[in-house]
């Protein structure tokens, strides 16, 4: 322990410190600061700077888009240049139409569409979560993840 003796006018002033607290503290912190180092890792780029030869443009060709537009009437479906097909709600046995997502999952099953294709999923302003979810839910049945989210609006113009 560290302690202070003071003298002066009157009585002396005796004082001891416990610095055992302190030693404590600092012993953490230094096995902290030791476990924390021996994880991080500085980032690193690596760089070529190797000049390769100019290749000849390769004609790409545009990948084509599925485009699903949910509405008030049920779904439109259309692939590349295709024309748009809808397909329409169907009554569930209360009689409220829902919408027919064992007909948008045999279209898409139909199109024989590869696994890394784009899927635009456009609801309209008053389409609820679930019937979105439920769209999206059909492409995921057949493999197909690579699902995009845009407004009915914003596509609107592709679907003429």
């Amino acid at each position: 322990m560290g302690g202070v003796q003071e003298t002066g006018k009157g009585k002396g002033l005796n004082l001891d410190l416990n610095l055992t607290p302190m030693i404590d503290l600092m012993t953490v912190l230094v096995t902290f600061l030791l476990m924390t180092a021996v994880w991080t890792n500085t980032g690193r780029i690596t760089v070529d700077q190797s000049v390769q030869k100019p290749q000849k443009e390769q004609k790409q060709e545009q990948p084509k888009r599925l485009t699903i537009v949910l509405d008030d009437d049920g779904y439109m479906v259309k692939f590349d240049q295709d024309r748009p097909e809808p397909i329409q709600k169907t009554r569930d046995p209360n009689g409220t139409a829902v919408y027919d997502t064992k007909a948008l999952t045999a279209k898409l099953k139909d199109l024989q569409l590869p696994k890394d294709q784009k899927i635009v999923v456009a609801p309209a302003d008053k389409v609820e979560y679930n019937d979105m979810i439920g769209a999206m839910d059909s492409a995921m049945v057949l493999g197909l993840e690579n699902i995009v989210v845009a407004d009915a609006a914003s596509v609107a113009g592709e679907m003429m």
